[in-house]
C-alpha cells in the first residue's frame, strides 16, 4: 500500500466485477482526493448518498456530555437519560429526563431538559419538566434551548417556591465560545443547588 501525496496524479483503477460494490466509493474518493466536487449538470454521473443527522439528538447529547463534564468539578453525579424515575406510584409511566444533577448521597438536586426549538417556548415543555420536579420533589428544573429571543424563570403556582428556568445556547458561537457557555450555565445549576431547601419541605403533604 502507498500512501498517497497531495498533487500528485491518483493511481487509476479499473473498474470490474470484483470491485463493483466499490464504484461509487471510489469515485466519490477520487472528487475529493482531486480537490473536486459533483455538479447536478455537468454530464457526469456521480452517485452520491446524502447524509442526514437528527440535529435534535445530535444538540441533546452534546448539552447532556459537555453539561455532565462541566459540572464533575462541583460534586455530586449526574446521570444522563436517567430511567429511574417514574410519574405515578404504580410506576406504570416512567421518566426520562436529559439529565438529573445528584447529591454525594445519590438524591436528586435538580433536573435538566435539552430541546432543539428556538422561540416562544411551548407549554408542553414546561408541563413536562413540572413532571419531573414533582417525582422527583425538586425545586429547580432547567430548559436549554438552541436559541430564544429571552430567558425566563418561571415560578410554579402551589408549590413552596419551585422554579423552572430557561437559558439557552447561542450555537453561532465558536466552538471555545460555546464552552464558556456551558461551563457558566454549570456554574449557575451548581451554585443554585446549593441554596435550594431541603427536597422534603415540597411538595407538601
Amino acid at each position: 500500500m502507498t500512501r498517497l501525496v497531495p498533487g500528485r496524479p491518483l493511481p487509476d483503477w479499473t473498474p470490474s466485477r470484483l470491485n463493483t460494490r466499490y464504484h461509487t466509493a471510489l469515485g466519490l474518493a477520487g472528487l475529493v482526493l482531486r480537490g473536486a466536487s459533483y455538479e447536478l449538470d455537468d454530464g457526469t454521473t456521480v452517485r452520491v448518498d446524502g447524509l442526514m443527522l437528527e440535529m435534535w439528538r445530535v444538540f441533546e447529547d452534546f448539552v447532556c456530555v459537555a453539561l455532565a463534564e462541566a459540572l464533575r468539578p462541583y460534586g455530586g453525579t449526574v446521570k444522563l437519560q436517567d430511567k429511574r424515575h417514574h410519574l405515578d406510584r404504580a410506576h406504570r409511566v416512567r421518566l426520562q429526563p436529559d439529565l438529573v444533577l445528584n447529591s454525594a448521597d445519590g438524591r436528586p438536586v435538580t433536573v435538566v431538559d435539552a430541546k432543539y426549538k428556538t422561540g416562544k417556548t411551548p407549554q408542553e415543555d414546561l408541563y413536562q419538566v413540572l413532571a419531573y420536579c414533582t417525582a422527583m420533589r425538586l425545586h429547580r428544573a432547567y430548559l436549554v434551548y438552541a436559541a430564544k429571543t429571552e430567558t425566563h424563570t418561571h415560578t410554579i403556582t402551589g408549590t413552596d417556591d419551585l422554579q423552572i428556568v430557561e437559558t439557552a445556547l447561542d450555537l453561532s458561537s465558536t466552538p471555545d465560545a460555546l464552552c464558556t457557555q456551558v461551563a457558566a450555565l454549570a456554574h449557575r445549576i451548581a451554585f443554585e443547588a446549593e441554596t435550594l431547601p431541603p427536597v422534603s419541605s415540597w411538595p407538601n403533604g
